[in-house]
C-alpha cells in the first residue's frame, strides 16, 4: 500500500544534506560521538549546579550557594564544594558568567574558609576561562597530575563552538592570601579527552608521586579536504616545567578515524546510539550496466529518531511510518517496527532490518505490510548515505519538488527584543535571552515558500537539535539605505510539506547602506 504525495522526502533530503555538508553534529574522531570526558569530584568533594540545586527533600540547600558576594550582573553556572587544603573546612569553586554578554568568558572564583574566624569565608582567587558557554560547562575536582592535592579541571565549549579545557593547579601557601592557582594547561578543541587509569593502591598511602594523566586531543586536519582526516595530539604533565606539554601531532587518516566509528559503534549495546549512526537519507545506487556510463539512484529511504519517522520514496509515491521500537539482533544489525501512517485507525506494520556494513553503506530488509505475526522479508537492498554529491544529482531528478532557493542571507538582523540572528552562510549565530547557540542552516523553496532548516550543535545529540521556519522577506528602499524585513514562523517539516508548529513568530530587521549592499 502506498500514498502519493506532492512534496517527496527529498523536503527533508535537502535539508539534512546540505547541513551535513556544513559538518554541524557530523560524527568525527575515533568514536562516534565526540567524546569530552570530565573527571568527578573526589576526596569528599560535592558539585550542585546552581539551578535547581537542593530541590528534593533532604539536601543541603546551602551546598548550590555562594558562600562569598557574587557581583549581581553574574549568573551563577555552578558551585563544587571539596576540602581544598590542609584545614577541615571546605572550600568553594564558583562559576559565573554575565548573561548579558554572550562572548563573554566564564570566570571562576574560590571561597577560601577562614576556621579561626568561625568559617569566614573570603575570595582568595578568580580567572578567566577559555569557555564561554554558559550552558555547556562543567567543573571537576580531581587529581590529575599525581602529586596528591586536588587540580581543578573546567571544561565548556567557546563561542566558536570548540571544546575546551583549562585545569589550574594550586600554588604553595602564602601568608594571608588563602587559596591560588596557576594554570597548567588550557586547550581548545573538536574533541578533549583525559585518559584516565587506576593508580596502584598504595599510591593513597605513599606520599610519593604517582602516575598522571594524559590528555588527548582531536583537530580536523587543516592540510586535508577531508573532514575525516585528524590530528591526534597527546599532553603530557611535565614536573620539570610545571604545565601539560604537547607531544608531536599524529595525522589520523579518515580510513582509521571510520574503523574507529565502526567499532565502537557495534561493541556498543545502546539502541539509541545504533538509531542515530542510520539518521538521516540513504538512496539505492544502480551502477550504469558495465561499469559505462552514469550511476542512477532508486528508492530512498529516511530514518528520523527525533520525530520517530521512517519514510520511503521510490519515485512520487511515499510511505511514511512511525517508528515504534528498535532492537539489535547481532553485533552489526538492528530491527526496527514502523506503524503505516496511512490508516491509522488500523495498525499496520512493516519490520526494518538493518545492517551497517560500512561508515556510508548499510543493507535494509523491509518485510510485507501485516496486521498481523507473520513478517516475511524481502531480499535487502544496499543503501548508501546521501554525501553532497549525491545530493545534487537527486535534485537534479525531474521527481525532485524542492530545491535550494536563490534567497541569499547575510549579516544581522535584530528584533525589538534583542534577538539577533548573525548569516555567515551556511553558519547562523543565534543571540536571544536564553543564550547563545550557533547551527548550520539551508534555505530551499517549497513550491512558492522559501523555508529554513537551523542544525543547532548540541552536546548531547550527536546529530544536533533542528528547527524549520517558513521565510519571508520584504525590502524597503529609502534614501541612500535599505530596510530589510525577514519574518520566520516556526514549521515542522512532514511528508506532505510542512505544517505550522509552536512558537513565536519572529520579525527582525537589517538597514542597509545601499552602497554595500
Amino acid at each position: 500500500m502506498t500514498a502519493r504525495f506532492s512534496v517527496p522526502v527529498l523536503l527533508r533530503l535537502v535539508a539534512a544534506a546540505a547541513l551535513c555538508a556544513a559538518c554541524i553534529g557530523c560524527q568525527r574522531g575515533e568514536n562516534p560521538t565526540p567524546v569530552h570526558v570530565v573527571p568527578q569530584p573526589q576526596r569528599g568533594a560535592t558539585t550542585e549546579a546552581a539551578a535547581g540545586a537542593g530541590a528534593d527533600a533532604g539536601t543541603d540547600q546551602s551546598a548550590s550557594r555562594p558562600r562569598i558576594s557574587i557581583d549581581p550582573s553574574y549568573t551563577v553556572l555552578q558551585v563544587a564544594n571539596a576540602n581544598l587544603d590542609t584545614d577541615s573546612a571546605q572550600e568553594q569553586v564558583i562559576a559565573a558568567k554575565r548573561m548579558d554578554d554572550i562572548g563573554s568568558s566564564v570566570h571562576l572564583f574560590v571561597a577560601d574558609s577562614d576556621p579561626a574566624q568561625g568559617g569566614y569565608y573570603f575570595q582568595s582567587w578568580d580567572t578567566n576561562l577559555t569557555a564561554t558557554n554558559g550552558r555547556i560547562f562543567s567543573i571537576g575536582l580531581e587529581d590529575l597530575i599525581g602529586d596528591h592535592s586536588t587540580q581543578i579541571v573546567a571544561s565548556g565549549m567557546n563561542e566558536a563552538g570548540k571544546l575546551t579545557l583549562d585545569v589550574f593547579r594550586p600554588l604553595p601557601p602564602s601568608q594571608g592570601k588563602g587559596l591560588m592557582y596557576k594554570a597548567i594547561c588550557q586547550l581548545e578543541a573538536d574533541e578533549i579527552s583525559i585518559d584516565q587509569t587506576d593508580r596502584p593502591d598504595s599510591y593513597s598511602s605513599n606520599q610519593g608521586p604517582g602516575p598522571s594523566f594524559p590528555i588527548t586531543v582531536l583537530l580536523r586536519d587543516p592540510d586535508s579536504q577531508n573532514v575525516m582526516d585528524l590530528v591526534r595530539i597527546r599532553y603530557a604533565w611535565s614536573s620539570t616545567e610545571g604545565r601539560y606539554v604537547p607531544g608531536a601531532a599524529e595525522k589520523i587518516p579518515g580510513d582509521k578515524v571510520q574503523a574507529a566509528q565502526l567499532q565502537a559503534l557495534f561493541t556498543s549495546s545502546n539502541d539509541q546510539t545504533f538509531e542515530q549512526f542510520i539518521a538521516g537519507s540513504w538512496v539505492q545506487v544502480i551502477p550504469a550496466p558495465g561499469g559505462r556510463g552514469e550511476d542512477t539512484y532508486g528508492p530512498i529511504i529516511d530514518f528520523d529518531p527525533v520525530s520517530r519517522t521512517i519514510s520511503l520514496l521510490s519515485g512520487n509515491a511515499q510511505e511514511a511510518y512511525s517508528w515504534q521500537e528498535s532492537h539489535r539482533t547481532i553485533y552489526k544489525t538492528i530491527q526496527a517496527t514502523g506503524v503505516s501512517e496511512i490508516v491509522p485507525q488500523i495498525r499496520l506494520e512493516r519490520r526494518f532490518k538493518i545492517t551497517i556494513e560500512a561508515i556510508d553503506t548499510i543493507d535494509v530488509a523491509m518485510s510485507g505490510i501485516v496486521s498481523g505475526d507473520e513478517y516475511n522479508f524481502a531480499d535487502p537492498v544496499t543503501y548508501t548515505k546521501v554525501n553532497a554529491d549525491v545530493q545534487a544529482k537527486l535534485l537534479d531528478r525531474p521527481d525532485a519538488h524542492v530545491g535550494l532557493s536563490a534567497l541569499a542571507l547575510s549579516g544581522t538582523f535584530t528584533d525589538a527584543t534583542g534577538t539577533t540572528l548573525t548569516f555567515q552562510p551556511p553558519q547562523l549565530t543565534w543571540n536571544d535571552a536564553g543564550g547563545h547557540r550557533r547551527g548550520s542552516y539551508v534555505l530551499f523553496t517549497l513550491g512558492r515558500k522559501i523555508v529554513i532548516t537551523v542544525r543547532f550543535a548540541s552536546p548531547t545529540r550527536p546529530n544536533g537539535l533542528v528547527s524549520s521556519w517558513r521565510v519571508d522577506m520584504q525590502e524597503k528602499k529609502s534614501g541612500g539605505s535599505t530596510l530589510r524585513t525577514l519574518t520566520l514562523s516556526p514549521v515542522q517539516l512532514t511528508v506532505d510539506g510542512y505544517a505550522d508548529a509552536s512558537g513565536d513568530t519572529l520579525t527582525l530587521q537589517q538597514t542597509a547602506d545601499n552602497k554595500k549592499s
